[in-house]
């Protein structure tokens, strides 16, 4: 049985906490600072949207399947935390040992699904020198954006400027798309990250 009404139900908990606390906002990092609920214990595969990569095809979250994953949510036109978190994810690639850098994808979904087209994507790929060997970059309707972020427990908002305020977070999938592990906060190391993902990598 699909798992949409167990991530539908995470989203509406986390709106709802939204709406009664108090959340605070650092400018700098556009990083929203609240207590998220905690992601959700099954596969991601098990979610039914599509997405379409920077290469124009449409996909299921199932296609990642097989192998670790490290993935994030951000949009392209972040100045300050999307490329923070991008650049975490590069110094994993970077630092995993040579012979296991081809058993890993690096996913990146974006927030943005009005500005975010596949071929805005790609652009920022190359402008990023992210392998496509390696890396694919997803852009999804809304739909797809709240169920994923519900099931990654990425809080996120419309920040009224075009761009939006996001909590950060890399989440480790393993090769059947559970969460392993979750790195957050803007200022987090990826050292623990990587070793989690070595240790995976050495099932």
């Amino acid at each position: 049985m699909r798992l949409r009404i167990a991530f539908a139900a995470i989203a509406a908990a986390a709106a709802a906490f939204g709406a009664a606390t108090a959340r605070a906002h650092e400018h700098m990092h556009h990083e929203v600072m609240m207590e998220a609920p905690t992601p959700t214990s099954a596969s991601l595969y098990n979610l039914d949207a599509k997405w379409t990569t920077q290469d124009g095809t449409s996909v299921a979250l199932g296609s990642l399947a097989g192998g670790p994953v490290v993935a994030a949510m951000g949009y392209t036109t972040c100045k300050d935390i999307c490329p923070a978190i991008v650049a975490d994810m590069m110094w994993v690639e970077k630092h995993l040992p040579v012979d296991a850098a081809g058993r890993v994808r690096f996913a990146f979904f974006s927030f943005d699904s009005a500005g975010d087209t596949p071929a805005r994507l790609k652009a920022y790929a190359d402008e990023h020198g992210l392998d496509p060997g390696h890396w694919t970059l997803y852009h999804g309707d809304d739909d797809a954006v709240r169920e994923l972020a519900a099931a990654l427990s990425v809080a996120y908002r419309p920040d009224g400027q075009g761009g939006f305020d996001h909590a950060a977070a890399i989440s480790l999938l393993d090769s059947k798309g559970e969460i392993v592990f979750q790195q957050r906060g803007a200022q987090a190391s990826s050292d623990e990250l990587l070793a989690k993902l070595k240790t995976l990598l050495e099932r």
